[in-house]
């Protein structure tokens, strides 16, 4: 992967530039949507979603766990579980946001003080109790039950120590005291350094050996079943550049190393074929692709190789805008459909995907993502999940917000750096 020359090294540019950024279903044309229509609703729909990320239950308010992000909320809108993952997400996003992404400057302001408050979770969990299970759930007993808390992820350290380090950047390192809270000791200015350096010595320790990013470590006997996130895969591009964009001291040298090897690795299974079925990692493939190319990378040799594997990808739209799971079919799911709208349109914002017949396809998918925000400004998952169909989704919200904010005010440019 291409990478500027200083993340090459490992010493990461510090300086962020602001916004200027089942069954198989037939494929087919997608029909130019109506332009203008479907760009108001999607302006409207990314206002209600920016306010449920900032006010609708989402963070965990109060307890031992203030200032948590949880993973989705079940049908009564109350969170099943935090996420260190998902909370690092939210780091990224509230930087987003901070930035100039919010739709007011109230907006903005919301988005600093809880992205203090995820920062200080992480920071006193970290202390405290070293690294968290992969899922912290409200219910007693639930942690032992699920299967992801036997393994310590390197793409979820990787996506925490990057909203840390993220958020610190671009709030100038602001650590003041998080909305209802005393000053209390102060943890400095680079507040966001200390839990990004705990992250990334995980990293280091479960990949210690290792040609590229190894998938997890282990914290129990039990074995993981087989999944696209149990095994290594192209979602570790989006990790290993994340983490080559760390700012100077954070990165060892050793786990350097094997972070650009991976980026070398994946980018070039990704030139080639599918490095696996689900869409998801794949997604995540490609925006580890756009994180080695930032705005002021003049790339247009790298960029091209981002624009070749996403037509490649849009292969499998289907006639009604939607892309399934899987390079098979499957379920639509949400996450999907936002990660695949705004890779297009940060990449049209730069000058790729050009003319009337991306135009549509992108805006075919504008439509369908639509389709899952409610009212409320909450995402769903799936429409096609029985039981969980009213189940909102964290990190669905998240990425739809960039995806239908992004054709907006001229934000057709969305620095990749700050794509959750």
């Amino acid at each position: 992967m291409r990478t500027t020359a200083s993340a090459a090294t490992g010493t990461a540019d510090t300086s962020v530039t602001g916004l200027g950024a089942a069954g198989t279903r037939p494929t087919g044309t997608v029909r130019a949507g109506a332009g203008a229509g479907t760009s108001a609703e999607a302006a409207e729909a990314a206002r209600r979603i920016e306010r449920w990320l900032l006010s609708g239950g989402a963070r965990i308010d109060e307890g031992t766990q203030r200032g948590a992000v949880a993973g989705r909320l079940d049908r009564d809108g109350r969170p099943e579980f935090v996420y260190l993952e998902i909370t690092g997400y939210y780091l990224t996003a509230m930087a987003w946001l901070a930035s100039g992404g919010a739709s007011s400057p109230a907006g903005a302001a919301e988005a600093r003080a809880h992205g203090r408050e995820a920062l200080d979770w992480i920071d006193r969990t970290l202390s405290r109790r070293g690294i968290p299970p992969t899922r912290l759930y409200a219910a007693d007993g639930a942690d032992h039950a699920d299967w992801r808390n036997a393994g310590v992820f390197t793409f979820d350290l990787a996506m925490a120590a990057r909203g840390a380090a993220t958020f610190g950047r671009v709030t100038g390192h602001d650590a003041g005291p998080a909305v209802g809270q005393d000053a209390g000791p102060a943890m400095g200015q680079d507040a966001w350094r200390r839990p990004a350096a705990r992250l990334c010595a995980a990293v280091d320790g479960i990949t210690s050996g290792s040609t590229i990013l190894r998938s997890h470590g282990t914290v129990a006997r039990a074995p993981l079943p087989g999944r696209w996130s149990t095994r290594p895969g192209p979602h570790h591009l989006k990790a290993a550049a994340a983490l080559l964009r760390m700012p100077d001291g954070v990165l060892g040298a050793d786990l350097a190393g094997v972070c650009r090897r991976t980026c070398a690795h994946w980018e070039a299974e990704l030139r080639e074929t599918w490095p696996c079925r689900e869409l998801h990692p794949l997604l995540y493939g490609i925006e580890g692709l756009l994180l080695g190319t930032p705005p002021a990378d003049d790339d247009a040799e790298a960029l091209e190789v981002v624009e070749r594997v996403y037509t490649r990808l849009m292969a499998l739209q289907a006639a009604d805008g939607t892309v399934a799971e899987t390079t098979g079919g499957g379920i639509v799911r949400s996450d999907v459909l936002a990660q695949t709208l705004r890779i297009g349109r940060v990449l049209r914002g730069r000058g790729h995907l050009p003319g009337e017949r991306w135009a549509g396809r992108l805006d075919g998918l504008t439509r369908a993502l639509l389709g899952f925000v409610r009212p409320d400004g909450a995402v769903r998952f799936s429409h096609d999940r029985g039981q969980d169909r009213d189940v909102v989704n964290t990190w669905c919200a998240m990425f739809a917000h960039q995806a239908l904010r992004a054709e907006q005010d001229g934000l057709s440019t969305v620095v990749s750096e700050l794509v959750v």
